[in-house]
């Protein structure tokens, strides 16, 4: 699989916010409270300036065009950046695109200076925590969250954070 890493384009925040709208409710069956938040991420990011700590990614099938990922950074202030709305398409997975985004999130996070970096996942998305703490992310807090599962059960919700 051929595939680019690039800034997205404007009108690509709507694939941002419907493929977490897709892929979180048919794989982990999280509602509409948990869509419609990362959803609004990426449609407001859209509406901003933006400084040279941010950026929406995505990764694009050079053959193809179609959109196979993405991820998101942002400003937290008191130079810390965080990691926002990271996803790869299921049928995509394990071909090295979650790292190519991760790649171009961490150099332009030190290309801005952001001396850590913070990122909010849950805990039922255990991939992507065993991921996130190969990359040296530790877990800082937790909390529970009872809004976004649809069988109501309570979704531990979990900080990690990274010195660069």
């Amino acid at each position: 699989m051929e595939y680019v890493i690039r800034p997205y384009r404007k009108g690509e925040e709507a694939y941002v916010a419907e493929a977490h709208r897709r892929i979180y409710t048919d794989e982990h069956h999280w509602g509409k409270a948990f869509t419609d938040y990362a959803g609004a991420i990426a449609l407001d990011f859209a509406k901003k300036e933006h400084g040279p700590g941010e950026e929406l990614w995505v990764a694009e099938d050079t053959e193809t065009g179609r959109l196979l990922g993405c991820i998101m950074l942002c400003d937290a202030g008191d130079n810390v950046g965080q990691l926002r709305l990271f996803l790869v398409e299921p049928d995509c997975r394990r071909f090295g695109i979650g790292s190519a985004l991760t790649r171009a999130l961490f150099d332009r996070a030190r290309q801005a200076g952001y001396r850590r970096l913070i990122l909010w996942t849950a805990g039922p998305l255990e991939d992507a925590v065993r991921i996130y703490g190969r990359m040296g992310f530790v877990t800082t807090e937790t909390s529970e969250n009872t809004e976004w599962s649809l069988s109501g059960e309570p979704v531990t919700e979990v900080k990690m954070e990274l010195e660069l």
